[in-house]
Order: structure tokens, then sequence, then C-alpha cells
């Protein structure tokens, strides 16, 4: 259990620490899933510009809770996480996502040709990774679902559903998306969330010293300040310009997953309910593509190669490119 508060706490009745504590781990076990299990390209509904208009985020929450300040930012910045941690809060997250999955009737599967693939396209990105010693194992699960998505956990845990095989067009657009999670990893998108859960862990449990009543109030308002801002568009962003970078590095054409991204709009079945724009992680899928040719052009003006691979008859037979025994 994440948070806990002894009993002889001074300052608050035992219910109401209970309180908090639930308020607080539902809060964690929310935003914590959110932030490791990034939404699915969905095309926008009609009525979403009037929830738009008629609902800006920003102000809302500073109305509620203010803007989070340099002392909260510093708050976070002083949590260490260790590749330990990260691990144990990741797995912690991995169980919770598989068991869902199960609940859903969703087989998962962790050995055959698929698996196969992916570990293999996952090597090919691996070394290009800042991290790679933090993260010297990568656990590969498939997602027997027609839906298109990929997933990464803290720790070192990417989630691929077989819809992405059998959407993509070539080998190159599988890189891409490939690149992407490991990016999330290797930029540490996900030890934000960590450190968020360890703040309010240390804060609830009295680590920091004893709470009265002011004092939870004035921990919690700093609490949910982060809270409410759990997952940065920009962290997408900066994930696509990654994934399309180490593709061609690697010797493959970026604007395959370019492409894919346009392919996805509307394609997934079983979709959450569509949410608000300031609720989404990702950027539109025009936009991603947007950027990911123009990531293209300037290594095509920095660092020019003669061609770049795509990969259709690789990704067909699920034989990586490294592993190529036929010509294409």
């Amino acid at each position: 259990m994440l948070f806990r508060i002894p009993r002889h706490h001074v300052g608050m009745s035992f219910s109401m620490r209970s309180s908090c504590v639930r308020i607080a781990a539902g809060l964690a076990a929310v935003a914590l899933l959110d932030h490791v299990v990034p939404r699915s390209f969905a095309q926008q509904p009609p009525w979403q510009e009037i929830v738009d208009e008629f609902a800006d985020p920003n102000q809302m929450l500073q109305r509620f809770f203010g803007e989070a300040t340099e002392e909260d930012k510093r708050a976070l910045e002083r949590i260490e996480v260790s590749a330990r941690q990260e691990r144990r809060m990741g797995q912690a997250a991995v169980e919770a996502y598989l068991a869902e999955l199960k609940r859903r009737k969703m087989r998962v599967v962790t050995r055959g040709k698929d698996i196969d693939y992916l570990r293999d396209l996952v090597e090919t990105i691996h070394p290009l990774m800042t991290q790679q010693d933090r993260y010297r194992t990568i656990t590969v699960y498939l997602v027997e679902s027609s839906r298109c998505d990929a997933r990464s956990f803290p720790g070192g845990t990417l989630v691929f559903f077989r819809g992405l095989l059998e959407t993509a067009d070539s080998e190159a657009a599988v890189v891409g998306i490939v690149g992407h999670e490991l990016s999330h990893l290797d930029r540490g998108h996900h030890l934000l969330r960590v450190r968020q859960v360890k703040l309010a862990e240390q804060t609830f449990s009295g680590k920091t010293g004893r709470l009265s009543p002011r004092d939870l109030v004035t921990a919690g308002t700093t609490i949910a300040r982060l809270w409410t801002r759990p997952f940065q568009p920009d962290d997408e962003a900066e994930a696509d310009r990654d994934g399309a970078a180490w593709a061609y590095e690697a010797g493959y054409d970026p604007r395959e997953t370019g492409e894919l991204f346009l392919k996805l709009r509307g394609r997934n079945p079983e979709l959450p309910i569509p949410m608000p724009t300031f609720l989404r992680s990702h950027p539109p899928p025009e936009g991603r593509h947007r950027q990911i040719l123009s990531v293209y052009a300037k290594l095509k003006r920095t660092q020019p190669t003669a061609a770049l691979y795509i990969g259709q008859e690789n990704l067909r037979r699920r034989v990586a490119r490294v592993r190529q025994v036929f010509p294409e």
C-alpha cells in the first residue's frame, strides 16, 4: 500500500486522515495509469468545439488550485527515484493494466513470431537511447486486439496491440512507434508521475512531519496543482520527434510513421468516451504528421543519405531487417 498514516498522528482524526489517503490514492492510480497509458488516437467529435469553447481548462484549474509554483516544481525535483523504485511502481501499473485487459477478455501473449519481431525492432532502437543502461531490459507484451495502439510503462515495459501490426503499411512505420514509446522512458516522462506518487506518499504518511488540518489543506493544494497537470502534449511531441530521428538514424524512412498517424484517425474500436481537448495527451494526428515531415526534412539537410528503408515485406513476413534473408 502506497499511502499510510500512523494512528498516533497529531492534528486530525484518523477518519479524516483515511479520507485524505483514499483521495490521494485515487488520484495516484488514475493519474499514473493515465500517464503511462496514453490515450489512443481518436477523431474529434462534432460537439468538441462547443465543449472547448465553454470550458477553458487552464482557467478552470487555476481557479480551483492556482498555477503550479516554482516551489511546487522544486518539491518534485527533490524527489529521487531509483531504477528499482521505478520498476516496482511500473510493475504495479503493468499488473493492473493486464488485469483490466483480462477482465475485458483480451488475450495477452509473451511468445511467438510477432513478439520476436517486436523485440527485434526494440533492439534496433534501444542502443540509440541515452538511458539505455537504466533500461537494460525492455519487456514486450502483445495484446490480441484489433485496436491500433502501443503503450509504455515505468521501468521498461512496452505493450503493443496487434492492430498496430495489422494497420501499419511497413516496418518503418512500426519502428517509429517503437521509438516513440522508448523515448518516453529515455526522456524520463514517466518519472514525473512516479515522483508525484512518492510526494503524495511522503506527505500523507507523515514522513515530512506532523500535519495540522491547515497544513494538510496546504499540502493537498500543492499536490493537486501538480496532479491536475499530469501529462503534457509537449512530451508526446518530443517522443514523436525522437521516434522519427531514431528511425532515420537506424536507416528507416520516418515519413511512414507520419502516414500511419493519419491512417489511424477513427480506426480504433472500443474507444473511451471522447475527452475534452485539455484531457487529451496526444496532439492531433495532422499535427504529428507535419512535425515528422519537419524532422525528416531537417535530417535530410543535415545528415543526407542515399536511401531509407521502408520494409513492407518485412512487416508482412514478421522478419525484421536485422534478420532479413530475402531481397526486397
